[in-house]
């Protein structure tokens, strides 16, 4: 069996430390499925969601906002949004619906806004109109603080019960050391108010030693969040560097420790750090080595697919052991095992539940916007 140079530091790692951290099995369920095409002219879509009507919206990274009547078929843009800063990673990014979309129409969009010298990650709210072609006053909430790159910007978004607004904010990749700093918003998630405005239960609410709006901190490039309503739980998914990438329970005011403690490697194969896990530093719940570039992250509610209901799912994008759709089978809150469905043949953004109780997912490429379908055997 041949291991990565990857692979190997990680070994290394845990014996130096001495830690028994374990990866998480591969494991294969009975479940089949087939991915169906449901949205042809989608140019790197980045998120998605539905509306209670059935339709679609979706980001492209460079298009901006696209409605899909029926959730299958032929987009029409949406106008109104703000320009972007498009380079590289930069561009229209995550996007949610307000609890209350059903009443007051309103989006949430997180994109990345400045210019190549500074920019950072910014979240609006708009209105969509009536007729779902065109975003009305539109209003910035949050921008992040500024950097000179247009790599590492995170930008999921998600609702949590109490009506608070959860965000995840890449560290820029250059300025990773300050993932570890509570007053700077780089490698940060952030919890605000619908409004911009800052909880009151905040962990650094007062802004004395931390920034107002963050809720943790030592994250690398979170491009996977999900809230469990059901149990209160945030779960999020990010990008390591060369393996090392994780899957983490969020919780207020913790430290998840990028670059300080990480299972993976520089690009080019050095030693980031020596550690893979610090006191006072949250551990994952699993971690990927060699990385799969995770992106997406959803809970299956649904029994459309037999024996996967309370699974987690993650898109992958690249890596040898990337380019797929992972299920994460969960037990009472852990991680049991993982299963990845269409190895080697896509490379998935986003994957989110319709109302139909199907996945659907985001190809990296330019393929488009698929349905999950079982498949028969």
């Amino acid at each position: 069996m041949r291991l990565s140079y990857a692979s190997l530091a990680t070994g290394l790692f845990l014996a130096a430390c001495g830690s028994a951290a374990v990866q998480t099995p591969d494991v294969a369920s009975d479940t089949h499925v087939k991915l169906t095409q449901v949205v042809t002219e989608a140019e790197f879509p980045w998120g998605m969601v539905f509306l209670p009507n059935g339709d679609m919206l979706f980001t492209e990274k460079e298009g901006g906002l696209k409605r899909v009547p029926g959730g299958e078929g032929t987009p029409v843009p949406v106008s109104g949004l703000p320009e972007a800063y498009t380079d590289r990673q930069a561009g229209y990014l995550g996007l949610t619906l307000d609890p209350d979309f059903a009443a007051n129409r309103l989006i949430y969009l997180a994109y990345s806004k400045g210019t190549p010298e500074a920019n950072g990650a910014a979240i609006i709210h708009a209105r969509l109109s009536d007729d779902g072609n065109a975003l009305e006053d539109v209003t910035e909430i949050f921008w992040a603080d500024r950097r000179d790159t247009a790599l590492h910007y995170g930008s999921r978004l998600q609702f949590a019960s109490d009506g608070t607004l959860y965000a995840t904010l890449g560290e820029g990749f250059k300025y990773m050391d300050q993932a570890q700093d509570p007053k700077i918003t780089h490698g940060s998630i952030i919890r605000i108010n619908p409004d911009g405005s800052i909880p009151a239960d905040n962990p650094f609410a007062d802004g004395a030693v931390g920034n107002p709006a963050i809720w943790s901190y030592g994250h690398r490039n979170a491009q996977g969040l999900y809230y469990d309503a059901e149990t209160d739980t945030l779960y999020e998914t990010e990008h390591g560097p060369k393996g090392g990438d994780e899957m983490n329970v969020i919780r207020k005011g913790a430290n998840y420790g990028w670059p300080q403690i990480t299972y993976g490697v520089n690009y080019d194969g050095t030693v980031i750090t020596d550690k893979t896990e610090a006191e006072g530093m949250e551990q994952p719940l699993t971690y990927w080595v060699p990385s799969i570039a995770p992106s997406g992250l959803t809970k299956l509610t649904s029994e459309v697919y037999p024996g996967w209901k309370g699974d987690l799912f993650a898109g992958g994008m690249n890596g040898p052991a990337g380019l797929k759709l992972v299920r994460i089978d969960m037990e009472d809150g852990k991680v049991v095992g993982r299963e990845n469905l269409f190895d080697g043949e896509y490379a998935i953004r986003d994957v989110i539940q319709g109302p139909d109780g199907h996945l659907y997912v985001a190809t990296k490429q330019m393929d488009g916007i698929f349905r999950v379908d079982v498949a028969e055997q």
